[in-house]
């Protein structure tokens, strides 16, 4: 699926056409571009675990805020994990974070809800029936673990949600072209073997597509962002080819 490329206050950013043409929703996947972070986080990194200034950190946060027109951005501590925040309202403080969490589910007007990437997936998923929105950080070993059917359970156990009814978008992340896991046998259980595209390189985008459908998705309502970010070193943060590097976020929320 084609995506929209946008710019709004010197911000790029990319949008889902499914979550675009739901009028009470905001949300975007920023690259790199149109911060004040300095080298090597040059310049919109949005996290405040790779060594980068706090101050500096908050400014391009509030950028990406005011961009989306919310009232605040909540993140958490990020740990490959399944473990779920709902978010009802903003932290104390600009620069705290919800620990240890990688699933954030609201459904309170206002709040974005930011995930950190560097080639790991954000999976943004949208429930226009209950009006409520999750966003989930899913790299290979939230995959590994199923985060997105976790995420799916999650949102039907507290908010009623039906799986039918969510649209979900995957954001620009390690492609099948840069994916490599020379110890997948170690890695992968054998059931994921087959998202194997060439040896040793996986289609991880297909893998969270078909994760989102056993779930219960409908498959016309899931987005491929099909960007790799390994690959676009000019647009986004990527761990596997720089190491030492910034995060990009994506942000989805309810309208004010």
């Amino acid at each position: 699926m084609p995506i929209i490329i946008a710019e709004t206050g010197g911000l790029p950013s990319y949008r889902s056409p499914l979550l675009a043409a739901l009028p009470e929703l905001v949300h975007g996947f920023f690259g790199r571009q149109g911060g004040v972070s300095p080298d090597p986080f040059h310049s919109l990194n949005l996290s405040f675990g790779v060594g980068d200034q706090r101050h500096l950190v908050v400014h391009n946060r509030d950028l990406v805020r005011q961009v989306l027109g919310l009232s605040a951005l909540v993140s958490a501590t990020q740990v490959h994990g399944c473990r779920q925040s709902l978010v009802t309202g903003p932290n104390a403080a600009a620069d705290e974070e919800i620990p240890e969490a990688d699933i954030l589910i609201t459904s309170q007007p206002g709040l974005g809800l930011l995930i950190k990437q560097a080639d790991c997936q954000a999976v943004m998923l949208y429930d226009p029936v209950r009006r409520v929105a999750a966003n989930v950080h899913c790299g290979w070993r939230g995959q590994v673990r199923n985060v997105l059917r976790e995420t799916v359970v999650r949102l039907q156990e507290t908010c009623g949600s039906r799986p039918a009814d969510l649209v979900a978008a995957i954001s620009p992340s390690l492609g099948p072209c840069c994916a490599e896991f020379r110890n997948f046998r170690q890695e992968f259980p054998p059931e994921l073997w087959s998202y194997q595209v060439r040896p040793t390189y996986f289609d991880l985008w297909s893998l969270s597509r078909d994760q989102l459908t056993a779930a219960g998705l409908n498959p016309r309502q899931i987005d491929i962002a099909g960007l790799c970010t390994r690959c676009r070193g000019d647009l986004f943060f990527s761990y596997r080819r720089e190491h030492r590097t910034g995060r990009q976020g994506a942000v989805i929320g309810l309208r004010l």
